[in-house]
């Protein structure tokens, strides 16, 4: 048996997290601004493109940028002439 922390419903029969689950950690936070037609790449120890890491860019509803994760960084990428602030959370699952 593993140890660690269980969670159970009000019922006690149906387990709601077990020793096993994945848990969501937040990393970093990071804010800016990417010039138009251009990519700003961002450093963040450990990033890996092993399906763990997430990004939210919460700036201002961006749908004039994209962004990627790299092993080691992640980029945002402008996809207008204008430049784009941009307000990311980098977490892991």
């Amino acid at each position: 048996m593993a140890y660690g922390l269980r969670v159970w419903e009000p019922n006690g029969v149906d387990l709601r997290l077990d020793t096993g689950d994945r848990q969501f950690r937040y990393v970093a936070f990071f804010t800016g601004t990417t010039a138009g037609n251009s990519t700003t790449t961002i450093s963040v120890a450990g990033m890996a493109t092993d399906g763990t890491w997430g990004l939210n860019d919460e700036a201002y509803g961006n749908l004039t940028a994209k962004t990627n994760i790299g092993t080691g960084s992640f980029t945002h990428q402008t996809t207008t002439s204008s430049s784009v602030a941009y307000q990311i959370q980098v977490f892991r699952i």
